[in-house]
């Protein structure tokens, strides 16, 4: 039993193999058709590769001497912070006043005008 599952794992991976040494070929003979297909299909450009993508430590490098240099139109410290509101109503009284609003049936209408999908 054990020379059998041996065997069914050896052709498995035999396989695998081989239908991954035949995917490049066919990709590469197909590729600029398939560009051409899809850039007619769609509005979208075909891009170029312009060589190996930058590493996460390059990217951050970069950002940070531009921000250092003025470059970066806005920063999360630019956006403005807002006062917070403080309320004089008690949780008490806002349970008091939805309540009201349902019996009244001022929620239902409210509900009808913001949500007439």
């Amino acid at each position: 039993m054990k020379h059998l599952n041996t065997k069914l794992i050896a052709a498995t991976a035999l396989s695998i193999v081989a239908g991954i040494a035949f995917i490049p070929a066919a990709n590469a003979s197909h590729a600029s058709s398939v560009q051409i297909a899809q850039a007619e299909e769609s509005n979208y450009p075909v891009l170029q590769s312009y060589g190996p993508a930058k590493t996460r430590a390059e990217v951050k490098r970069e950002l940070k001497e531009a921000y250092e240099k003025g470059l970066m139109s806005a920063s999360d410290s630019d956006y403005p912070i807002l006062p917070q509101e403080k309320s004089t109503k008690t949780r008490e009284q806002i349970k008091q006043e939805l309540e009201q609003s349902k019996r009244s049936g001022e929620s239902k209408r409210i509900d009808r005008e913001l949500y007439r999908g």
